[in-house]
């Protein structure tokens, strides 16, 4: 063995190892390139599970407003209701007298709206109290006539 195969196998002993260490880095710097790939995949994914999350919760809350909306409707109608009933102790005239309120309110409205509605028409501000008495007469009619009648048939 020779000073040129001494010298040869020095060069590439070194050169092997100087090859393996490049091989390594090249090698762990892939697999931080795919940790990070695979962190951001993952981290895409859990923002989409947070908006479905987002919007999942925002569509209850319209649910849950909703039933809270129709249960005090029915809570205001059930009062109104319950004190149409609740005369306590009073003749019969009285509780007649009383039950006829509404009826006569309702009729003298459409009476009240029929009287504008042809011989007022004419001028603006007698159009406003036009549309104001058709909203009072409306609101009797559909609470008198429509809401009542939905009750009886629960």
């Amino acid at each position: 063995m020779g000073i040129f195969d001494f010298l040869t196998s020095i060069l590439t002993g070194g050169a092997t190892g100087l090859l393996g260490m490049i091989l390594t880095a090249i090698i762990k710097w892939g697999e931080a390139k795919q940790r990070l790939a695979e962190r951001k995949l993952d981290y895409e994914h859990e923002l989409a599970l947070q908006e479905l999350a987002m919007k999942t919760r925002g569509m209850e809350l319209e649910s849950e407003q909703a039933i809270a909306d129709i249960e005090a409707t029915q809570a205001m109608r059930t009062g109104s209701y319950e004190h149409d009933r609740g005369y306590g102790r009073a003749s019969q005239w009285v509780v007649n007298i009383l039950r006829l309120v509404r009826p006569a309110l309702t009729l003298g409205l459409i009476a009240l709206t029929g009287v504008i509605f042809f011989s007022l028409w004419n001028d603006e501000q007698r159009q406003q109290i036009v549309e104001m008495v058709n909203y009072a007469t409306s609101a009797a009619i559909v609470w008198w006539f429509g809401a009542r009648e939905m009750e009886k048939r629960k």
